[in-house]
C-alpha cells in the first residue's frame, strides 16, 4: 500500500515529464513506421518503455528518500542534507526554520502556562484557607447557640465555594496527569462505600437512598483517587437530579465480564432531555436541568470524561426525560492503561 501511494504520488508530480517522454516515444515510433518496416516499431517501443521505467524507478526512490527526510525534519530540525536536490534542500531549510521558531514559541508558551497555573493554584489554596476560617466561625456560632438563618446560608454558600475551588484545582492537575495517578487493583465495593459515606448527608437531605449491589470480590484496575472522584461526580448528579423527597433510590451495581467490569449507577430522577445528551460532556455545559440548579457548573461530567479517557475507561450515559438516568463506567480487570 505504501509503495502504491509512492507510485501514484510520483506519477502526479512527474506527470508532465511522463507525458513528454510518451510523446517522444510516439514520435520515434512514427518515424520508424514511416521509414522502416512494421517490425522495426517493436525495438524503439521496447527501448522507450525501458528508459521511461528506469526514469520512473529513479524518481520513486528519490521521492521516497525526500519523504523520509521530510518526516525526520518534523521530529527534529537537524537532518542530513546529502543526496538532496537544490529544490528539496530549499524546502527542508524552510521546514527547519519553522520548526525552530515553533519550538521557541512553544517553550515560551509552556513557561507562561506553567507560571499562570502556579499563580492560580496558589490563589485557590489561599481562598481555601479563607473558606476554612469562615466555616470555623460558623461552627463556633452554632456551638455557642447563636445559629440563625444567615449563618446557615453562609455555611451553605461556603460549601459551594469550596466545591468549585476543588474543581478548579482538579482541572489544573489534569495538565500534569501523568505524574498524579497510580494504577492498582482496587476493590470496587470499598470505593463505592467510601463515596456513599462521603455523600451521606446529601442523600439524607434530598430524601434519596443508595442501594449498593456489588460483590465484595470484584476488583478493577484503576487509580483509586481519580476513580473515586469520577464516581463521586456521577453519584452527586444522581442525588442532585433525583425527585424531591419521595423515597427515590440510586441503584449502584456492577456486572462482571471476561475482561472488564461495568459499574452501573441508575437513578429515577428527572432525567435528561434528548437534545442535551450529545453535549453533556462538554465543558461548562449545564443543559436544561442545570439552568434550574444554581450549583451546577458544567464541569463535573466534563472532568469525568477527561479522566476516564486518561485512565482508559469507557463511559456511557443513557437517559429518558422524566424517568431517570443510567450511567455506566467500564473498568478493565487487569490491564495497565498508558496515559495518552
Amino acid at each position: 500500500m505504501y509503495l502504491m501511494d509512492l507510485i501514484v504520488s510520483v506519477a502526479k508530480i512527474k506527470s508532465r515529464d511522463l507525458i513528454v517522454l510518451m510523446i517522444n516515444t510516439l514520435v520515434i515510433i512514427l518515424f520508424y513506421y514511416l521509414l522502416f518496416d512494421d517490425s522495426e516499431i517493436i525495438y524503439p517501443l521496447m527501448l522507450s518503455i525501458f528508459i521511461i521505467s528506469i526514469y520512473f524507478v529513479i524518481e520513486v526512490i528519490k521521492y521516497k528518500n525526500f519523504k523520509e527526510k521530510l518526516l525526520d525534519s518534523k521530529r527534529s530540525p537537524d537532518y542530513s542534507n546529502s543526496d538532496l536536490t537544490y529544490m528539496e534542500e530549499e524546502v527542508l531549510s524552510v521546514v527547519m526554520a519553522l520548526h525552530k521558531e515553533y519550538i521557541s514559541d512553544i517553550t515560551v508558551l509552556k513557561r507562561q502556562i506553567s507560571d499562570r497555573d502556579t499563580l492560580f493554584s496558589q490563589w485557590i489554596h489561599n481562598m481555601k484557607t479563607s473558606i476554612t476560617v469562615i466555616d470555623l466561625a460558623c461552627e463556633k456560632n452554632i456551638l455557642n447557640g447563636e445559629e440563625n438563618k444567615c449563618i446557615t446560608d453562609i455555611q451553605e454558600e461556603n460549601k459551594i465555594l469550596k466545591k468549585n475551588l476543588e474543581e478548579c484545582l482538579n482541572i489544573l492537575r489534569l495538565d500534569d496527569f501523568s505524574r498524579d495517578y497510580i494504577t492498582n487493583s482496587i476493590n470496587l465495593k470499598e470505593v463505592i462505600n467510601s463515596v456513599v459515606n462521603l455523600k451521606k448527608r446529601d442523600f439524607i437531605y434530598k430524601g434519596v437512598f443508595p442501594k449498593v449491589s456489588i460483590d465484595e470480590n470484584i476488583y478493577v484496575y484503576t487509580d483509586k483517587k481519580w476513580a473515586t472522584y469520577m464516581i463521586e461526580q456521577v453519584i452527586n448528579n444522581s442525588i442532585k437530579y433525583s425527585k424531591e423527597k419521595n423515597g427515590d433510590i440510586v441503584e449502584i451495581s456492577a456486572k462482571e465480564h471476561e475482561e472488564y467490569v461495568e459499574l452501573i449507577i441508575k437513578d429515577y430522577g428527572v432525567g435528561i432531555k434528548e437534545e442535551d445528551l450529545p453535549r453533556l460532556f462538554e465543558s461548562f455545559y449545564t443543559g436544561n436541568n442545570g439552568r434550574n440548579e444554581r450549583s451546577s457548573t458544567g464541569i463535573g461530567l466534563y472532568m469525568v470524561k477527561l479522566i476516564s479517557e486518561r485512565l482508559g475507561h469507557d463511559i456511557n450515559l443513557e437517559s429518558v426525560y422524566g424517568e431517570g438516568t443510567v450511567f455506566t463506567i467500564k473498568f478493565n480487570i487487569n490491564k495497565i492503561f498508558d496515559n495518552k
